[in-house]
């Protein structure tokens, strides 16, 4: 008897039926406890109606949340719901461009802002910083969709350093071992509630252990778990070449979505000593010019000494010899077996990318360099060996500067490079607190053999005491506004306005703030910024009738007179008895009559 083969259906079914399984256990799975979602930005609890970023974005990359380190994007604040005619400008990247150790205001971003308030204070420009310490391509790539979420016009990416150690770089202690397709698919992996729950109970029977140990070291000290790396090994090459996947995804993912993307050429500090060299120093002749020979003739026979290179860069440098003292120090770097700086074949590889994709590249290592005395990206410049001191952050962003604008548009502004740096939205608490922070990191591996103590140094000053109290834990906010307190009471107009428009650019809900930045502005006699801060305000409270006057009255004082019979008329429109408001109108039209406006 022949049997009867079973009707295609039937295995239709037979293979729908586990599929169809796994999806209603995912579907409960995702209901449930086990299932964790770590969105770039979440609903901002104190604000409704703004989201803010994520405090917790880090534990995304994490098994077990709690093996993450303890790092963040620096809290921003921005409506759920883009507002007609906004421009948001948002900068990726990894710790250089979060603007460690200043934090949120002393980033290039914030640099952005600040330059963008002069030259545009008509239109609604909001610059986002999602960049975070130790993080690399891997998760620019991953977080594209949560910024494309938010609608940018302009994303800028300074991002380069991290791909030997940061996290699910070649050579880390986080997350560093796979493929470059195996780290990508364990991304799109944790997103399934599948994975998360298995990951789970995997943990609760292995002994592995992705997290860093806990301990008072620095996050240098502790990331790094290939300590040689040597030039066009293996494990450089692999770091190039995730580098240059992950960032031509990241093109293509917005091109796709029409948004510009501009990239910026790195820079790092090329007079910091190589970290870790294939052969120690040379012990040289007194004699300069011997010394040099003696090294010259060494690299002749072995090239690939850090150390050889950058004794011979301090040489030359000291003997006037500028440009051959740059290129053995950018060959220290290169042949530093501690890849915490990139070395050049990143910039060559952003290059080659923007003109693969046609896209706009500035090259920021080479504004560093121009306004560098020798032509040399040192200390001038360089907290260490990579961060920009607040200078060095305000020149990132005059980088940017002239692409920005070529997007957004022709400014009637004129603004000098140094007006602009004299507005950088840093306070000497702010700085005083990124000093210490700096003292700390160098003062472990590996700038040093051994963790060294470091003293916060003397307290004599409110600017000091208030750095001081924010390594105790103190808040930003409180520290603000005891600064704002003192410089009003001390009667300084110009370093209180800074502070007040700080608190309204951390908080861009509370008009009042904004009122007063505008008010202090206006004491200091800066009538640009008084206007762009009192508009704010008046956008947020449009029936404060104070608001309007006060900015009525910047703008009478700016020679803008139909503007401010404008705001008047706002006023008497909610009061028409409002005095100050009639005695104004009849001011502002006898004065427009005169004038044939």
């Amino acid at each position: 008897m022949v049997k009867k083969k079973p009707p295609l259906l039937f295995y239709i079914i037979a293979l729908l039926i586990p599929l169809l399984t796994l999806l209603a256990v995912e579907g409960l799975l995702r209901l449930s406890p086990f299932y964790k979602q770590y969105p770039m930005f979440v609903a901002a609890p104190a604000m409704p109606g703004y989201l803010q970023t994520n405090p917790e974005l880090i534990k995304r990359y994490f098994a077990n949340p709690g093996q993450a380190p303890d790092l963040a994007i620096d809290t921003q604040y921005i409506l759920a719901e883009k507002p007609p005619g906004q421009i948001r400008v948002v900068l990726q990247g990894g710790s250089s461009a979060a603007g460690f150790p200043y934090g949120r205001f002393g980033s290039p971003a914030a640099m952005l802002q600040q330059r963008l308030k002069r030259l545009y204070p008509e239109h609604d420009i909001l610059v986002i910083n999602t960049a975070m310490s130790a993080v690399n391509s891997y998760t620019l790539r991953d977080l594209s969709a949560d910024i494309l979420a938010i609608k940018p016009d302009l994303v800028i990416i300074y991002a380069g350093h991290n791909e030997y150690l940061g996290i699910m770089g070649v050579g880390s202690a986080l997350l560093g071992t796979g493929s470059q397709t195996s780290k990508w698919l364990y991304l799109q992996l944790r997103q399934l509630a599948l994975f998360q729950f298995g990951q789970q109970l995997w943990g609760l029977f292995s002994s592995a252990d992705n997290a860093l140990p806990a301990n008072e070291r620095t996050m240098m000290a502790r990331i790094a778990a290939e300590q040689h790396i040597e030039l066009d090994s293996p494990l450089y090459q692999a770091g190039i070449k995730q580098f240059q996947a992950n960032m031509q995804a990241l093109a293509r993912t917005y091109q796709q979505a029409g948004v510009p993307l501009i990239f910026s050429t790195l820079a790092s500090n090329e007079r910091q000593a190589p970290f870790v060299s294939s052969k120690t120093a040379l012990t040289v002749p007194e004699d300069a010019t011997a010394a040099i020979a003696v090294l010259q003739q060494a690299l002749q026979q072995d090239n690939r000494v850090a150390s050889w290179h950058f004794q011979l860069a301090e040489l030359l440098l000291a003997a006037g010899k500028r440009d051959s003292a740059r290129q053995h120090f950018q060959l220290a770097r290169e042949h530093d077996l501690l890849r915490f700086r990139a070395p050049m074949a990143i910039n060559q590889q952003l290059s080659a990318l923007a003109a693969a994709y046609n896209l706009s590249l500035v090259d920021s290592e080479q504004a560093l360099r121009q306004a560098t005395k020798d032509g040399i990206i040192g200390y001038d410049l360089m907290l260490e060996h990579l961060h920009p001191n607040a200078r060095g952050y305000f020149l990132l962003a005059e980088s940017w500067l002239p692409a920005v604008k070529s997007y957004i548009g022709a400014t009637a502004a004129a603004v000098t490079t140094e007006q602009a740096w004299a507005d950088i939205p840093l306070t000497p608490t702010d700085l005083l607190l990124a000093e210490y922070k700096i003292k700390q990191l160098t003062a472990d591996y590996p700038f040093v053999s051994r963790p060294q103590q470091v003293s916060f140094g003397p307290q004599n000053t409110l600017e000091q005491q208030l750095a001081w109290q924010r390594t105790q834990g103190l808040s930003w906010l409180e520290s603000s506004k005891q600064l704002l307190t003192h410089y009003q009471q001390q009667q300084q107009p110009a370093q209180a306005a800074k502070v007040a428009a700080l608190l309204f650019d951390a908080l861009p809900n509370h008009a009042n703030s904004a009122f007063v930045a505008g008010q202090l502005y206006f004491d200091s006699k800066d009538l640009a910024l008084a206007a762009y801060y009192q508009q704010r305000a008046v956008a947020l409270a449009p029936d404060e009738l104070l608001y309007r006057l006060m900015l009525a009255r910047t703008y009478y004082f700016s020679d803008r007179w139909p503007e401010a019979l404008q705001q008047v008329e706002q006023v008497l429109a909610r009061d028409p008895n409002h005095a100050v408001a009639l005695r104004q109108q009849a001011q502002l039209t006898q004065q427009m009559q005169q004038a044939g406006q």
